[in-house]
């Protein structure tokens, strides 16, 4: 047994009962195992023995349904755009000779006799369902070949029904004229089968925007010299050139130059974001100034432009209860309405002798059950929903995710990278028999050779503080512990407190006891030792996210439960957690204690909702009812989770849960009405009491109510920029006039950008001039120009 999931792109598929159709018609063949459809992005997936059933006679069961199979996206974007336009001028076209037919039959605003009024009405309808219906009649004819019976089928039923009563009516005055009514259901379901079809396309268009955004081309080095190659020829580690105004083709990590770069497409943000050596970019965004060398990390479908669309196009097998439900709907529907169709004109005829009654009867009751509000719901709200998410970076992968983001009454989170931006940060400097700037200037010289974050974070802090460089010789470093070196004839030390107690510093009772307070609040110490003397002491931490306290209080105003997992000592931890106001902390936890942790909770009833964006959090974010995973996290987290938070704002889970209970709501009553109107309509139509008339009208008004229902979603407010403890930020242009090319421009982008406070740095190199902008609490002018000093730079405000 050969089983194998195949994949196909497929056209022409509008609502449920379309999916209904191919997941049918296709289960009937021997080797098939399971038949997924997902109708907004025009995928199928069918798990079959290849050795029973091959994939050329898999398209040939798809085809033989009037849909078309295509090889690529891009031949499938081809077809769709043909058979939208088909089906809008087909439309449009059907409307108009409706609307005249209307006006001459049966309202008779021309006052012309009824004998060429009714030879009118036939000329329409007929051109109607022969030629402007043409692509449904080929569907409904294929349909039944295949023994399906779907939308298509009730559709044809109701309108040649109405087309033969018209065309009696022509001889026989007992009959009525149907012709208009015929015209009328033809052109409705042509003109909500376009509004489908776009529906479906603007869903997917986002991944067509993104597939759009990857270069054909790339420029490589290969063999000292630039060569033009095709984008899929390029290999991980080759070197590519990218100008200012081209798109990065792939991922990878810039190793020569700097230049400010638009992700807007990928995160949301509309400021760009100034890329240096070292730094990572994302294949598919925009080079707007500047020459970039880029060593090519990821290509192919571990690029993250891949991983987005198959994000966006991945069909997940779990779906909510109310889609279950119409999924089952859809399976009976089609021969149900016609059961009851025949009953009611049975029953007509037993009761009444009359067999006119008994057909209009069977005729309203067959056109009351045409599904079209029914068909149309759930794929509009997936894709008007999902549309609004993706306008804010907000990535929902699934519709079943909006039923699970609706009943959420807990939310977990991860603290380092999630919580916090997982970076040390000096929160606290106290000296002990020395100055201030003398301790700065001491700590800054012997950690100015350090690579560890947090010696870095103490440099940087120092630098900020105004001290001047200095040059430390003998340096060693002690991983995990600490470094020393020696400053002209003094030894200095800086480390953990029994980094230092090990190479002889002793620490007085005072000094212990602030390593203590500080470590009890949850903090970081580095102690800093001249000599055989403790002088000083900094203390680190991990800053929260602007906006997460802000989110807790919204969370808990709204009733829902905070808990925060981390793999962090307790008392760290708890710091950060009585700080945000988290409900429940539970620290020192493995990846597997996490997924035991949200498993418990979800014993005890409770809807979890996981936000992660380590590769530790992926089982949990697997575990949880619904993972929610940060844009920068990593590649695990984010296959791991229902949605992605693309812009990294983690504000944005207050909006996906407002949006998963908002589209969930809408769509539970876009299908109550649906089914409700089908149901209770056939019910009147079989009992006599609807007219086909009337029932042509009140379907549309219906369908019309479904739709402006659904378009509410667009108006939700996501809450997404009320975050009031936000400081609004500063910025500042400076006139550099020592910066004369590259190197120097990613000099001063490094030393800015390592402040704390400082946002974007955007250096101008033909004006030599530098944009930044900034967080003024944390950073102010003064210390901007004194970082540039410290590299050789002098800045004059512009």
């Amino acid at each position: 047994m050969a089983t194998e999931t195949v994949q196909m792109k497929v056209s022409g598929m509008m609502c449920s009962f379309c999916t209904m159709s191919i997941e049918q018609a296709l289960k009937r063949h021997p080797g098939i195992n399971s038949v997924m459809v997902n109708l907004v992005h025009g995928i199928v997936l069918v798990e079959a023995d290849t050795s029973q059933i091959n994939e050329e006679e898999l398209k040939t069961a798809v085809e033989k349904l009037g849909y078309s199979v295509s090889e690529t996206e891009m031949q499938q974007y081809v077809t769709d755009e043909a058979l939208f336009k088909l089906l809008g001028q087909r439309g449009i076209i059907g409307m108009a000779l409706s609307l005249i037919d209307l006006l001459i039959d049966p309202l008779n605003l021309f006052q012309l006799p009824p004998q060429p009024r009714a030879w009118f009405s036939l000329a329409v309808a007929a051109v109607v369902l022969l030629w402007v219906g043409y692509p449904i009649l080929r569907k409904t004819l294929m349909a039944l070949q295949q023994r399906v019976i779907n939308a298509n089928v009730l559709l044809s039923a109701g309108a040649w029904g109405s087309f033969i009563i018209g065309t009696l009516s022509l001889v026989d005055p007992q009959w009525p004229n149907f012709l208009p009514v015929a015209a009328w259901l033809m052109s409705l379901h042509l003109f909500f089968g376009y509004f489908k079809l776009d529906t479906r396309k603007k869903a997917s268009e986002a991944v067509r925007k993104l597939l759009s955004l990857q270069p054909p081309r790339a420029r490589v080095l290969r063999g000292g010299q630039t060569v033009d190659v095709l984008t899929n020829e390029v290999v991980v580690g080759e070197t590519l050139v990218v100008r200012p105004g081209e798109r990065i083709p792939l991922d990878g990590e810039v190793i020569e130059g700097i230049a400010s770069v638009d992700e807007s497409s990928f995160t949301g943000e509309s400021v760009p974001s100034t890329k240096g050596v070292n730094a990572k970019v994302i294949g598919g965004t925009l080079n707007l100034d500047g020459v970039l060398n880029i060593r090519v990390t990821k290509i192919g479908q571990d690029s993250f432009l891949s991983q987005i669309v198959r994000l966006m196009t991945q069909i997940a097998e779990r779906k909510p209860p109310l889609e279950l439900l119409a999924d089952r709907l859809m399976n009976y529907y089609g021969p149900v309405v016609f059961i009851v169709a025949g009953l009611a004109f049975t029953g007509w005829v037993m009761f009444s002798g009359d067999y006119t009654k008994a057909t209009l009867v069977l005729l309203t009751t067959i056109i009351m059950g045409y599904p079209c509000a029914l068909g149309i719901t759930t794929p509009m709200l997936s894709a008007i929903a999902g549309g609004k998410g993706i306008s804010i970076g907000l990535l929902v992968k699934a519709s079943e995710v909006f039923h699970e983001l609706s009943v959420v009454d807990m939310v977990v989170f991860d603290k380092t990278g999630t919580l916090t931006y997982g970076r040390p940060t000096v929160t606290n400097v106290e000296t002990f028999g020395s100055e201030r700037i003398e301790t700065l200037t001491l700590a800054s010289a012997i950690e100015e050779p350090s690579e560890h974050p947090i010696g870095q974070a103490i440099r940087f802090f120092a630098l900020r503080e105004g001290t001047q460089p200095a040059a430390v010789k003998e340096f060693r470093a002690a991983p995990g512990k600490g470094v020393e070196a020696r400053l002209g004839e003094t030894e200095v030390l800086a480390g953990k407190p029994s980094f230092v107690e090990e190479r002889g510093v002793s620490l007085t009772a005072q000094v212990r006891a602030r390593i203590d307070a500080l470590s009890n609040e949850g903090k970081t110490v580095v102690v800093l030792a001249r000599g055989k003397e403790a002088i000083g002491i900094f203390a680190l931490q991990d800053t929260p996210r602007r906006g997460a306290q802000r989110l807790f209080e919204k969370l808990r105003q709204r009733g829902i439960k905070t808990v925060m997992l981390t793999g962090d000592a307790q008392r760290v931890a708890e710091a950060i957690g009585n700080k945000l106001g988290v409900d429940e902390v539970r620290a020192e936890l493995l990846p597997t204690d996490k997924v035991a942790a949200i498993e418990t909770l979800q014993n005890a009833g409770r809807k979890v909702a996981m936000v992660g964006d380590g590769i530790n959090d992926a089982p949990a974010l697997a575990q949880a009812n619904i993972g929610i995973a940060l844009g920068a996290g990593t590649d695990v987290a984010i296959e791991s989770a229902g949605v992605i938070l693309i812009g990294d704002r983690l504000n944005d889970v207050l909006s996906a849960l407002i949006l998963g209970k908002a589209s969930y709501r809408t769509m539970t009553g876009n299908v109550i009405v649906a089914v409700l109107f089908n149901l209770v309509g056939m019910g009147l139509a079989a009992m006599g009491f609807i007219t086909p008339t009337l029932a042509i009208t009140i379907m549309v008004l219906s369908i019309f109510a479904i739709l402006l229902n659904t378009l509410r979603i667009r108006g939700i407010d996501l809450q997404r920029e009320d975050l009031p403890e936000l400081e609004p930020l500063a910025e500042q242009e400076f006139l550099v006039p020592g910066m004369v090319c590259e190197g120097c421009a990613s000099k001063i982008s490094t030393v800015l950008t390592s402040l704390v406070g400082v946002q974007e740095v955007k250096p101008k190199v033909p004006q030599k001039r530098v944009y930044v902008r900034y967080e003024p609490t944390q950073v102010q002018e003064e210390q901007l120009k004194a970082a540039l000093d410290q590299v050789g730079f002098t800045a004059i405000e512009a």
